[in-house]
């Protein structure tokens, strides 16, 4: 026997351990909604972002909410923008297991004719559920560009997925 082990007694009991997972009872799942529900309600889309959300390089911080700068689009624009420009086959407008793909070929088009480096992100929000983001909140200071560069390619992606809303900063849906 180790050495480590035999020096302590053993009394013949097995120890019951508690269990990693908690189980998901109504209380907790009620309170789950809840504490979720909050989170989203203050974390709506923002015009600017304030100054202590926004992560400098040489300034790294802990446990800053993620924040992507883009426009709002509906699944429909990008699906239907895809099939319009023969993006993807026609084959995929059947299987809905392709449809991220069909998603991830518009944005990639879009970045190819703007030139600036987009991409696909999930969102909370009412109205839209997709952002075209041009960065993020911890990526913002190697990505941006000059103000009417951005201008530039925020108009193209708002003209060609007829969009109105203006760029906006949107909280990230990943905790």
């Amino acid at each position: 026997m180790p050495k480590h082990l035999a020096s302590k007694p053993y009394s013949g009991e097995s120890r019951v351990r508690k269990p990693l997972i908690k189980p998901f009872t109504p209380k907790l799942r009620a309170q789950h909604y809840d504490t979720c529900s909050r989170r989203y309600k203050t974390l709506q889309p923002l015009d600017q972002l304030p100054p202590h959300l926004l992560i400098y390089p040489k300034k790294p911080r802990r446990n800053t909410p993620l924040f992507h700068f883009g426009v709002g689009v509906d699944f429909r624009q990008l699906y239907d923008y895809a099939f319009q420009h023969r993006l993807v086959p026609e084959d995929y407008r059947d299987n809905s297991r392709l449809n991220l793909e069909i998603l991830q070929a518009t944005v990639k088009h879009l970045d190819i004719i703007s030139g600036a480096n987009l991409y696909l992100e999930p969102i909370v929000h009412g109205k839209y559920g997709w952002i075209v983001a041009r960065y993020s909140n911890y990526t913002w200071y190697h990505e941006e560009a000059k103000d009417w560069q951005e201008q530039m390619v925020m108009d193209l992606i708002k003209k060609e997925l007829n969009v109105d809303d203006k760029p906006r900063w949107h909280p990230s849906v990943a905790p």
